[in-house]
């Protein structure tokens, strides 16, 4: 008997629960913070992490409770309705906001760290890089992603695109 408990909580552990409109109702708190009420249950603060970051912006989205709890899996976003996508699309760009990096104005590299002074689409940024060559990661051919001392990423979208003394700068680094 106590074998066939393990199996039934290993086997509904190993299922993932995709939410859908019919299962799961998402709104704001009074002070904007993402709720959902998921199968009829509570309604609780909810947090969404993209599964695929870099390629699948609306798809594979994982809900959690503030526990770190998964509560499901968003296959895709645009099957819910535009009010609820748009909610669900601005929790998702704040915590993923990542500033685009336009042009490279100066990179000096001392003892392993380097220090980054960048035009992004947000403005001009001076940034710190610890081990350099760990912290910039190539994302396919074209793509990289910059992480600064504090962990702020920020994105090459086409290291193609790049101005020529840009991509001098960075080009030993890749």
């Amino acid at each position: 008997m106590m074998e066939d408990t393990k199996t039934k909580v290993f086997s509904e552990a190993g299922e993932i629960k995709f939410l859908t409109p019919e299962n799961c109702v998402f709104s704001l708190s009074p002070n904007s913070f993402l709720m959902a009420e998921i199968n009829g249950e509570e309604k609780e603060r909810v947090y969404l992490f993209r599964a695929f970051p870099h390629d699948m912006l609306d798809k594979f989205i994982t809900v959690t409770d503030a526990d770190k709890n998964e509560k499901g899996i968003i296959k895709d976003i645009n099957v819910f309705p535009e009010e609820i996508r748009k909610v669900l699309t601005r929790d998702l760009e704040r915590r993923y906001f990542i500033p685009k990096i336009l042009e490279i104005s100066s990179l000096e590299e001392k003892f392993g760290n380097s220090y980054w002074n960048i035009k992004t689409d947000v403005g001009e940024r001076v940034i710190t890089v610890i081990d350099t060559f760990k912290n910039i990661l190539r994302i396919g051919d074209d793509r990289a992603i910059v992480i600064d001392e504090h962990g702020n990423r920020y994105e090459i979208e086409s290291l193609s695109h790049l101005d020529k003394k840009s991509m001098r700068r960075i080009e030993l680094f890749l």
